[in-house]
């Protein structure tokens, strides 16, 4: 099939473009080429786009396929039918293995032309050897696509229809939520490709920890909101009341997030006291590898998952990669280990230096808590021969505490000086924002119903709250005596001079933020059983009750869809009617006719079917129903309800995380006035002479 062939061969022309980007740069560096370096790089940088642009028409010649009906492919077939909705039809090629991966391999050569571009307009020394391992890496994911997971294979009989995409993924977040997160998984490649730049380069400079730095700051953001889409997905779509369930997927992207966490923090010790360069070189590795690993286990079929794909024999050639990067990286570092030693030391524990650390070690504990608790079944299996499943009780009762000293040291944190801090310098920084946590502390206590550890959690955030706002205040305190400006100027001045250090205060709100609506959803949740309810009955959830007021099919069925039950609830609380008669609550059961895998002509007559939550938000908890059953012929559901509280501050968290991040990329701007003011702002601890602030 010509259109088979023609996409085959984009993926291998790329691979060449690849190979070639490779050859040149290396070549440029080799002394016989020193006279035309500059024309072996622009061959380089040329060679990145051409790579570019074959698997963006790769991309675009399976959409079009998708979009033809041409069910010739099998991947075409697998992922669609005639009756699937447009934007389905677009999002099933991210919808299976082949195509996936080929979305991957688009996002990796788009990073590797940005990566060759920004360099070749900036004259930045690093940016050809970043945007070749950046094409080493397309390359070995362009292979996977033409030989070992290849979207292109031609059916032997065409069929006259296409078995449909999976009823799950039939949501509208499928066309958002994997985009998004593999632009932030495939992100962590960015800040890995520098690192192995500057080791080949000896440049470990304020030039490149600036560079790296925003690179892991994009990445880390897209890749946040990535993974809280996705727990929307699963809170929507699946029907289990949940967002999270410590899946090994869900885990896999977690993981790459901790330790570019722990980079974010550990950098800005390198920026401003020139400490940890051998220490950061191995977290942006680290983060790289993590991503990898987690691709591995979603795409080989070693975990159990309803998120990963079907068993295949590509889990083998992802882990040679990772041995491969893993060695090669290890000797870099071994070989420019003299240039990454750094004659500066951390002086105190009680110091900002030291939070950071410590900050390090308890997000590298989780990443190793929630990493040994995800393939342990897998190795059980493998030593035992018996399968030994890991409960989320491990992972909650492990990362829980873990979580808990994070917070505190969000608040702490940001309250000690550089260098050394007294303890008495301490409790004078110390003393507003644990004094206001103590006098509130009673109202916490009784808003978490007298539990120790929501209680914990909620007096945490609020400490975490007052710590940053008293240091806030402080600075534009300090800022209006010295300029006798207005509040908002003061506080414009302040947070202009340096972005970064105020956008992180700001993603430390929403992490306070987000512990309090994780501490209500999990704690506070309340669940029922499986009700079968017949039509006027009620039943309770929580401070609301329910009343099954019948079924329902609706007036315009969706082409995509077999049937759709509907069960029309209406709610009530202590004040009355909540619901109104026009907009009841209706979770409700999609079913969906797809071909068999047998016989790919014929109809299955049941079909699939998918279980659709309604879900009603207020800021104090969600109201979740779900559909499990019915029976049309007299009129009755059964149906599971939920409570879970404070969902809704999880979502709002994510607010303070994006504006933080886009405040942190301001460029900062110069004031001698407000730079003598930040400083007499800071810990009223005498520093010793500081260097340069590190700025985005």
């Amino acid at each position: 099939m010509l259109l088979a062939t023609l996409g085959h061969w984009l993926v291998l022309l790329a691979m060449m473009a690849c190979a070639l980007n490779i050859g040149a740069t290396a070549f440029s560096y080799h002394p016989a080429a020193k006279v035309k370096r500059s024309e072996w790089l622009e061959t380089a940088h040329n060679a990145s786009f051409v790579t570019w642009a074959f698997v963006a028409a790769a991309c675009a010649l399976m959409i079009f396929a998708f979009l033809t009906n041409n069910f010739a492919l099998q991947y075409v077939w697998e992922n669609s039918s005639r009756a699937q909705p447009l934007p389905f039809k677009i999002s099933a090629l991210w919808g299976g293995q082949g195509g996936s991966l080929m979305l991957w391999t688009f996002v990796l050569a788009t990073y590797g032309i940005l990566v060759s571009r920004g360099g070749r307009r900036s004259g930045q020394e690093l940016s050809p050897i970043a945007a070749s391992v950046m094409c080493f890496v397309t390359l070995f994911f362009a292979g996977l696509v033409a030989f070992a997971a290849s979207p292109w294979v031609v059916m032997e009989q065409i069929p006259q229809d296409g078995r449909g995409m999976n009823p799950l993924l039939q949501n509208y977040w499928m066309q958002i939520h994997p985009p998004t997160l593999y632009t932030g998984y495939v992100g962590c490649t960015v800040p890995f490709a520098f690192a192995v730049a500057a080791l080949f380069h000896r440049k470990f400079d304020e030039v490149w920890v600036t560079l790296i730095r925003r690179w892991v700051l994009f990445t880390w953001i897209v890749l946040t909101v990535g993974i809280v889409l996705g727990g929307v997905w699963a809170y929507e779509t699946l029907g289990w009341g949940g967002y999270w369930a410590w899946d090994p997927v869900e885990n896999a992207s977690l993981m790459p997030w901790l330790s570019a966490t722990a980079f974010l923090h550990s950098i800005m010790l390198q920026g401003r006291r020139g400490l940890l360069k051998n220490w950061n070189i191995a977290l942006v590795t680290l983060t790289f590898l993590l991503s990898v690993f987690g691709t591995f286990l979603t795409r080989s079929g070693v975990v159990q998952s309803v998120h990963s794909f079907a068993e295949s024999g590509i889990g083998g050639y992802f882990l040679g990669f990772l041995g491969f990067a893993l060695v090669a990286t290890m000797v870099l570092i071994y070989w420019r280990r003299s240039e990454l030693v750094s004659d500066a030391r951390i002086e105190s524990a009680l110091s900002r230096e030291g939070a950071f650390m410590l900050n390090n070690f308890l997000l590298l504990g989780c990443t190793l808590a929630v990493l040994l608790g995800t393939v342990y079944p897998t190795l059980s299996e493998a030593i035992g021969n018996e399968r030994v499943n890991v409960s989320k009780d491990y992972f909650n009762s492990t990362m829980a505490p873990l979580g808990l000293l994070l917070l505190a040291l969000t608040g702490i944190g940001p309250l000690l000086a550089w260098r050394r801090t007294t303890v008495a310098g301490i409790w004078k920084v110390l003393k507003f924002p644990v004094l206001w946590s103590l006098a509130f502390s009673p109202v916490l206590w009784f808003l978490a119903q007298w539990r120790t550890g929501a209680a914990t959690a909620f007096t945490l955030s609020f400490f975490v709250f007052m710590a940053i706002g008293f240091e806030f205040f402080r600075g534009v305190k300090a800022l209006r005596n010295k300029r006798n400006s207005t509040v908002l100027d003061a506080s414009a001045d302040l947070i202009s001079f340096n972005p970064a250090r105020y956008g992180g205060y700001i993603v430390h709100l929403g992490v306070a933020v987000m512990f309090v609506g994780l501490t209500g959803s999990s704690l506070f949740k309340v669940e029922t059983q499986s009700m079968l309810l017949h039509k006027g009955e009620k039943m309770n959830v929580g401070e609301y009750i329910l009343r099954f007021d019948g079924l329902e099919r609706p007036k315009d069925l969706d082409p995509s869809l077999r049937d759709q039950m509907n069960a029309r609830i209406t709610v009530f609380d202590a004040n009355g009617q909540v619901t109104s008669e026009e907009r009841p609550m209706r979770p409700h059961i999609d079913f969906f006719a797809a071909a068999t895998a047998s016989d790919p002509q014929t109809k299955d007559e049941e079909g699939q079917s998918a279980r659709r939550p309604s879900i009603r938000s207020t800021l104090a908890n969600d109201l979740y129903l779900v559909l499990d059953g019915f029976d049309s012929k007299d009129n009755s559901a059964s149906i599971k309800a939920y409570m879970n509280p404070l969902v809704m501050w999880i979502w709002i968290s994510q607010g303070f995380f994006i504006l933080g991040t886009l405040v942190a990329f301001i460029p900062p701007r110069r004031n001698p006035v407000v730079r003598s003011v930040v400083r007499e702002g800071a810990p009223a601890v005498k520093e010793a002479p500081r260097e340069r602030e590190l700025v985005a």
